[in-house]
Parts: C-alpha cells; structure tokens; sequence
C-alpha cells in the first residue's frame, strides 16, 4: 500500500505497518484522554473495544475512542453520561454509530512524520521555550491554549491538573515573548508513537513561526518514534512543511440536545 508522507514523495507503507500507525495513533489518543481525565478525578475505562468515560468532562475532550476495528457500536451511548453533548472518536471510519444514537459529524485527517531527528527550523527571535514542572506554569499554559485555541478561558485545572506532570510518558512545553506565555505544544510517547496535541499560538504572535518552533521543539523530545497529529485546516501546511502528511482519517459523531 503507498502512502504519501509529504507533499511531494510518496512513501510504501504495507498494510500491515498502516494498521499497526493507526492502532497505535488510537491508542495514543485514548491514552492521552485517560491520563489527563484521571488526573482531573473523572473516571475512565477500556471496555468493548473503546476507551471510554461515564462523566460529563469538559467539551474538548472526547467521551469515547474506538481502540479496536469492530468495537461494539452500542457502547457510547450506553455508557457515557447523558449530559448535553458528546463526542465520539472511530479511527477506523468504519463503526455504524448513526444506528445508535449518534450523529456523524466529519471525517478528520491525521498527519505523520517518521521516525529521525527533528527538523532544523529557525526559533523565532524572543521566543524563548520551556518545559512546564509546576502549577504557575500549567496555569499560563492552560490560559494560553484557550486564547491560542479562541475559547473561554477556564477555571483553573478545568483541563489539565498539575497531577499529569509526574506522568513520564509527557512534556508539556510552554512558549514565552518577552516572559509571556503565547504558546503551548505538549507530547505522548505511548503504544509507539508520539503523539503531539495543543499546538497552540495566541493571536498577537501568529505568523512568526512559533507554532513550527513549538511542534519541533515537541518532536525532538522522541526521535526515535513516529510521530503523529490532528492538524487544524489552517495548521496544516506548517505541519508539512515540517514533513508531516496525511496517512488516514478518523471519523468523529456527537450527541446535542
């Protein structure tokens, strides 16, 4: 099977390295969500091929992600609370969740870079980048990805707790302008890949390169791993040029009211 991992060359993936990326990125995922949701008190399982949550926990994270091809399609809306809203994560495009009380909502790419050392990008003058180990940090990085991200700003710890820096497999990365944070990029090395999440820029600092600064900097903590994204439409041709590319999609259904 070929694949094309940048805008120009494409590269052989077999279908048995495409499924091993894509169990894998799933699993990162889930995983990603598990952590940070325990980390906050939420409750959190692995059953009928899902990760999933019972509790009604804030709306950027997903409350169930299919972790293998065929899971149960019932699961979703049986287990999680019925708050709302919902949203539910297929990386395989593939599970009939219209049939149990879900709406399809799109189909989403997700990007890769190979394994190797992390692209020499130039770091953008005054931008100085800095892993978070306490909570004063995590506050500002939690503020900077609302505003990076054009939400609410939350209260503090609505999505990150300050329990999830002891957690190894992460590094939370926080981007400073003459000591502001206007950044934020954080990685998850687990089922063998790196996945890279909340990539994130304040308006008042686009267009100086610092999310490519960011996403390298995120990089370059795993070289050793692929490594593996979500891009926004406007992000993606920074990921490219960092020599991402799409290698599949996920399909994502909500509940509302």
């Amino acid at each position: 099977m070929t694949g094309t991992l940048n805008g120009q060359a494409p590269i052989a993936l077999t279908a048995a390295t495409l499924a091993r990326l894509v169990a894998g990125t799933a699993a990162n995922l889930a995983t990603w969500h598990d952590a940070n949701l325990r980390a906050l008190g939420y409750r959190s399982e692995w059953r009928d091929g899902w990760w999933l949550t019972p509790d009604d926990v804030p709306p950027i994270f997903f409350r169930a992600i299919a972790v293998r091809p065929g899971a149960d399609p019932a699961a979703p809306i049986a287990s999680c609370h019925p708050g709302p809203s919902m949203a539910a994560c297929d990386p395989w495009s593939a599970l009939p969740l219209d049939g149990y009380g879900m709406a399809y909502e799109a189909d989403r790419p997700w990007m890769l870079r190979p394994a190797g050392p992390a692209p020499a990008v130039p770091v953008p003058d005054g931008l100085a980048i800095e892993r978070v180990t306490d909570t004063d940090a995590l506050l500002e990085y939690e503020r900077a990805a609302a505003i990076g991200f054009g939400v609410a700003i939350q209260a503090p710890h609505t999505w990150h707790s300050p329990g999830i820096l002891g957690d190894p497999r992460f590094d939370h990365w926080l981007g400073r302008t003459a000591g502001d944070a206007v950044a934020t990029s954080n990685g998850l090395r687990e089922a063998g890949v790196l996945g890279v999440y909340s990539v994130s820029t304040i308006p008042a600092a686009r267009r100086r390169g610092i999310a490519a600064a960011m996403t390298v900097r995120t990089v370059a903590a795993a070289p050793d791993l692929p490594a593996v994204l979500q891009p926004s439409e406007m992000a993606e041709p920074i990921y490219r040029r960092l020599g991402f590319a799409r290698f599949t999609t996920f399909r994502t259904w909500t509940r509302r009211p």
